[in-house]
């Protein structure tokens, strides 16, 4: 299932030309990620708490039948409304797989083997990630667009039979109630939020009024939940998660990872082919190392945090990531060759290695098993919404920037260079002038990365320590089958 939610965050992408062509939407085309990425987002937390109250193993059942019939829904859609509601019942699914999956890694295995075996998680994770955007159009190309979508299908019924069948339960469902008031506040925080991030480019944009009514509201929903949570006997997501460093620390790192990997996702590419006058694909190509990176040293950090324990790690993924940012700011401010540019990125994804998975297994180890997936499940949330708000200031920078050398052009020429044109394509504006113009308008972005990175570096040293430490009591119960741990 991870390798499933891995393909269907980047297989789509590489198709979208042909959707676009066929079913007649690009004014609405981003829609067709934004809507996927908020309903995946905004229910992590929920299937985190619904295991942690029915069980791991219904909850994914679940998710992995949403997943399929949004898979479905997609495969079948006639017009770009349709898929994008379509996309949004697949991330109603999705956002159960990750985070569920990775809970039952947790209860199945000792601190040491988890490691090994989320180590193996992430390479997978790593390459269905490079794999996706190839495999995508090559199927495109040989048996259409919808193909991406119904190849979900099979292997979606073979992890349902597995799970179904192989995946036993250790205890027995617990009768706390589910806080209702809660998750509508936390669900439409979020989604205020990321949707005032989301909204921000293209056709459909909205106004700038609009997305920064959007965040109040949101903000105002996120407090009506941390007050709600405050006074809860059972709470959705239980505030001493954020009281406690060794699982707090691991939270704010993530949401600051999620502002490295979509910064260098966004910006990057966008320094290659504007400021430097490349291509769409050497664009796309110099962040591939980062990826490839990311994927092989997850391996080497599972060995490491058996060894070292998880503030080293973690620590070394941090001095990692600081290392390849300063590359990436040098490459920027002295004209180096795109070669070099590709180098900074390996570096960075070499210590999201070490840090994406420190910061799991730090939350798992430092959490009792009753509330072990709703913690779980916030690993990947804040580093959705770190990274979309994150990558969302910096774009605002961006533009700043940019308005500053060009006048009001300058928005609109970004929004159509990350949307993939080039700058000779722009009328009224001179190539030169606007590949300077974003040269310098990006160099504060780099920056600004960089000292995220270096408050990364700080935060790590918060860790729990040691892998070898004793873990935390798990909760008395009665038990539905002896053998086996959901």
């Amino acid at each position: 299932m991870t390798v499933l939610a891995s393909f269907e965050a980047t297989i789509v992408s590489t198709a979208m030309p042909t959707i676009i062509g066929e079913l007649e939407g690009l004014p609405l085309y981003s829609w067709v990620f934004a809507v996927y990425l908020l309903t995946t987002t905004v229910t992590m937390p929920l299937y985190g708490r619904l295991a942690d109250l029915h069980g791991r193993r219904l909850i994914l059942l679940v998710a992995i039948v949403l997943f399929l019939l949004g898979a479905a829904a997609c495969a079948f859609a006639r017009s770009m409304p349709q898929l994008i509601l379509a996309r949004g019942l697949q991330g109603l699914g999705a956002g159960g797989l990750l985070p569920t999956s990775l809970t039952v890694t947790a209860d199945l295995y000792s601190v040491r083997d988890r490691a090994r075996v989320q180590g193996l998680f992430s390479t997978l994770w790593g390459a269905a990630s490079l794999l996706g955007p190839l495999l995508g159009a090559g199927m495109t190309v040989a048996f259409g667009w919808r193909s991406i979508f119904s190849i979900n299908l099979p292997l979606g019924v073979l992890a349902f039979t597995l799970v179904a069948f192989n995946l036993k339960e250790s205890r027995a469902a617990r009768r706390d109630p589910f806080d209702l008031p809660g998750a509508l506040c936390l669900g439409l925080g979020v989604t205020c939020l990321l949707f005032s991030v989301l909204s921000g480019t293209g056709a459909a944009a909205l106004s700038a009024w609009s997305r920064l009514s959007l965040a109040a509201a949101g903000a105002v929903a996120l407090a009506a939940f941390a007050r709600l949570q405050s006074s809860r006997a059972h709470p959705l997501v239980p505030l001493s998660l954020f009281a406690r460093a060794e699982t707090a620390a691991p939270y704010f790192c993530g949401a600051l990872l999620g502002t490295t990997i979509f910064g260098v996702d966004t910006f990057v590419p966008l320094f290659v082919q504007g400021a430097r006058g490349g291509t769409a694909a050497a664009a796309g190509a110099v962040v591939t190392p980062l990826m490839l990176f990311w994927a092989l040293s997850s391996s080497v950090a599972a060995r490491l945090i058996v060894r070292l324990g998880f503030r080293t790690t973690a620590r070394v993924g941090a001095l990692f990531i600081v290392a390849g940012f300063t590359g990436l700011l040098a490459c920027a401010r002295f004209d180096a060759p795109v070669a070099w540019i590709s180098a900074a990125c390996a570096v960075v994804g070499w210590g999201l290695g070490f840090m994406g998975l420190s910061q799991v297994l730090a939350v798992q180890h430092a959490t009792a098993e009753g509330i072990r997936g709703v913690a779980t499940s916030l690993v990947p949330f804040f580093r959705t919404v770190g990274g979309s708000l994150g990558v969302g200031a910096l774009g605002a920078l961006l533009s700043f920037g940019l308005l500053g050398r060009l006048g009001a052009a300058a928005t609109e020429t970004a929004g159509r260079l990350l949307a993939g044109r080039e700058p000779r394509s722009e009328v009224g504006l001179d190539p030169l002038l606007l590949r300077q113009a974003l040269e310098h308008a990006l160099l504060p972005v780099f920056a600004v990365l960089l000292g995220l990175a270096l408050l990364n570096l700080f935060v790590a040293g918060f860790f729990p320590a040691r892998a070898d430490e004793k873990e935390p009591p798990v909760p008395s119960g009665p038990t539905r089958e002896a053998a086996g741990a959901g």
